[in-house]
Formats: C-alpha cells, sequence, structure tokens
C-alpha cells in the first residue's frame, strides 16, 4: 500500500472533482478512482460529498500503509482484517487528518473528530471494502463479515435535543451587539478599514435575506438589479467562471428577494468605490472579492475566508460567541414569523408556510419551513400556556 493525500481540482468541463493519489508520485491510485467515479460521482453527489470520501478512503490506505497491508492480496486470498486491526483502524478514524506525524500516535495528545465524522469514515470504508471485493470476484460471505465488524464499530447518533434546535437563532441583544461590532469605524469592529464595509455588507446580507453562505458567495454583480431593489439567487454549480476550486453551491431554487433602500445604498457604495479598485476583480462579476494582499487579491471570496470573517466576529464579544452564518438563516425565519403573527389581518398558516418556503428557496411542501419555525411556535405556546395560568389563578388559589 501507498501513502496517500487527496486533490480537488477543476476540470475543463467546470465540473469539480477529487482524487486519492499516490503522496509521491502523485499519480491517482486505480481501485480508489474508479470506486470514487462510479459510486460517488456518478450519483451526483456534490463535490463535497465526493471529498468527503476520497479522505476516507485515503485515511483508509494510510492506515493500510502504516501497519504495511496489502488489503488487495489479502482479499484475493480470502484473508480478511483481523479483529485488533478492525479495532486499530476505528481508533485511526477518530483522528484529525491533518495532524498526521511521522511521529507514534498519541491518542492522549491528539485531537479527535466528532462521533458523526467517524460514523461517516467507517461507514465509506466499509462500503469501499464490499465494493472492491466484488469487484475482485471474491467470496462475499467472507468480505461481508469484515464489512459488518467494521459498520458495528461506528458510533452511535445522537440526535440533536430540542433544545439545540430552538436556540439556533440569535435575540434582539445578540444581534444589536452583532450590528455594533461590524458598524464600520466601531472600536469593537475587529477587521481593517478596507475589509469592513465588505464584512458589513455580508452580515447584513444573511441577516436581511436570511440566506445560505453558498448563496452569498455565488451572487454576481450582475444578479443585483438596482432598477427594481432585488437580488436574484442562481444556481451555478461547475461554473466555469468560477476560478474556486471549492466552488461555493447554491443549494436551494432560483428565486428573486427584494432589498431595502439602505442595503441596496450599501451595495452600491461597496461595488462603485470599493470592489473595482481590486485589478483582479474585472475578471468577473462576483460580487465578494478578496482583499488581502497575495495571488488570490481581487477573486472572488473563498468559503475559507467567508469562515474566518465569522470566526473574528466571534471572538470580539460574549454575545456573538457561538455565530454562525446559519443561526442568522434561523433568525430571519423567527423574526419572519413575529411578523406575519403582528399582521392585523391573519394568515392561514398554510399560506404562512408557502410564503416561508418561497423566500428561502424551499420545495413547496417541504416541510422544512416547520424546523426554521419551530422557535416561534415554542415560544408563543409558552406564552399562551402562562396566560392560561394567570387566568386560572385569578379564578382561585391556582391548585
Amino acid at each position: 500500500m501507498k501513502k496517500t493525500s487527496i486533490n480537488t481540482f477543476i476540470m475543463s468541463s467546470g465540473e469539480r472533482f477529487c482524487l486519492v493519489l499516490d503522496k509521491e508520485t502523485g499519480v491517482p491510485l486505480f481501485h480508489p478512482t474508479l470506486y470514487i467515479t462510479t459510486q460517488v460521482r456518478n450519483q451526483s453527489d456534490s463535490i463535497s460529498t465526493v471529498e468527503l470520501v476520497a479522505g476516507a478512503i485515503s485515511l483508509f490506505c494510510n492506515f493500510l500503509f502504516d501497519r504495511n497491508i496489502d488489503i488487495e492480496e489479502r482479499l484475493r486470498t480470502g484473508e480478511n482484517l483481523a479483529i485488533h486491526e478492525i479495532d486499530a483502524l476505528r481508533d485511526y478514524c477518530e483522528r484529525k487528518v491533518r495532524l498526521r506525524k511521522s511521529l507514534p500516535y498519541d491518542i492522549q495528545k491528539a485531537r479527535l473528530v466528532n462521533s458523526a465524522t467517524r460514523h461517516f469514515r467507517l461507514t465509506h470504508i466499509a462500503s469501499y471494502l464490499s465494493w472492491l471485493g466484488e469487484r475482485l470476484n471474491l467470496k462475499q460471505n467472507n468480505t461481508n463479515e469484515m464489512v459488518e465488524r467494521i459498520k458495528q464499530r461506528r458510533p452511535k447518533l445522537r440526535r440533536r435535543s430540542r433544545r439545540y434546535k430552538q436556540d439556533r437563532s440569535l435575540d434582539e441583544k445578540q444581534i444589536a451587539s452583532l450590528l455594533e461590532i461590524t458598524m464600520p469605524g466601531s472600536t469593537l469592529n475587529p477587521f481593517k478599514n478596507n475589509v469592513q464595509v465588505r464584512n458589513r455588507i455580508i452580515i447584513l446580507i444573511l441577516y436581511s435575506l436570511g440566506i445560505r453562505s453558498g448563496e452569498l458567495l455565488n451572487i454576481r454583480i450582475t444578479d443585483i438589479n438596482f432598477r427594481d431593489s432585488s437580488l436574484a439567487i442562481r444556481r451555478r454549480a461547475d461554473d466555469k467562471a468560477d476560478p474556486r476550486i471549492k466552488q461555493p453551491l447554491v443549494k436551494t431554487q432560483e428565486r428573486k428577494l427584494s432589498l431595502s433602500a439602505p442595503l441596496v445604498k450599501e451595495l452600491h457604495n461597496y461595488i462603485t468605490n470599493i470592489r473595482r479598485h481590486f485589478k483582479k476583480s474585472r475578471k468577473h462579476e462576483y460580487l465578494f472579492v478578496t482583499h488581502k494582499s497575495g495571488p488570490t487579491k481581487g477573486m472572488p471570496l473563498s468559503s475559507m475566508a467567508y469562515h474566518k470573517i465569522i470566526d473574528s466576529i466571534r471572538n470580539v464579544a460574549p454575545e456573538v460567541n457561538r455565530l454562525t452564518g446559519h443561526k442568522l438563516r434561523h433568525t430571519w425565519n423567527y423574526e419572519f414569523s413575529r411578523k406575519l403573527d403582528a399582521m392585523p389581518d391573519p394568515i392561514s398558516e398554510a399560506e404562512q408556510e408557502e410564503m416561508r418556503s418561497s423566500l428561502m428557496g424551499w420545495t413547496q411542501g417541504s416541510k422544512t419551513a416547520q424546523i426554521y419555525n419551530r422557535r416561534f411556535i415554542e415560544n408563543k405556546a409558552q406564552t399562551v400556556a402562562l396566560a392560561l395560568q394567570e387566568d386560572i389563578n385569578k379564578n382561585g388559589d391556582g391548585k
């Protein structure tokens, strides 16, 4: 077996793809490449999923390399991984890949991945071994036994609690803190002057429109209609014009969203007075660009850079220390529910769900709207329950 790594690249068609490579020669490994192509890519899985599966297989190959195991020869001769080797594989899958070193592995000092990642890795390693055994025309009973033993060592996945789901949105105090921190010129603003305006607009768009980060990073200047103050959300998977290898993807349906006058003004200011000064920004139409000096200056903002912006804000104050871009999507939905509830003419639940799905880009009838509306419903239920208790107390001693 060989030491491996993974590499994501853009094909001439614009499609992003990922391969498991021999770390020394850079040559793709035959069976991992065939598996990823036929079993993952051809199933229309996203590039993010392809990368994760490739990472799991690369991790498995490196495990085999470290223990001098030729898995293909073993399978051909009917010899499976021994119990102690499967246990070692389970432990190996707990490791954060970027921390792997040539020094002896010390589980006490290493940082470990979460149970969901371990489950994912072991699932796809088992799937790969099952496929490989079939590919090599082996007796499936022996291979299946090994595959099942690997699956049995996956950690159980716990369902997130209702409290976790309820706390996904930000409250009024947290929003006020966020807007104060990101105000250009604020003493709390963690960014340099030249990026404060850009980052402020990023937060305003996430909060005002409730869109996903992939939708945000896919916005082109031509998607903004300044005449009718609107923004078009477009799907552009495998776009040749996008130079980012890890292309941010739009997972929702295409739609048109209205923009407030203040937000339109800030967007116009950023485009005409800030963005245009970056030379490489003239080579593409993506709205948000990298400001940092270097070869990517003026190029479309990457997902990694976006997450660094959120991380920097999160470290400023305790009120926002759990901030994520997606929490602003939940916050938008909570405040949207409050607005609907406060309207003088009640709107039916079906109409509310239809409106929400339209603005969020969800398929009508998908029930996704119910997930994002849960906190508002629970808070309203608590308010009604307390009002009922007060009525009971007025009629007696509360017993």
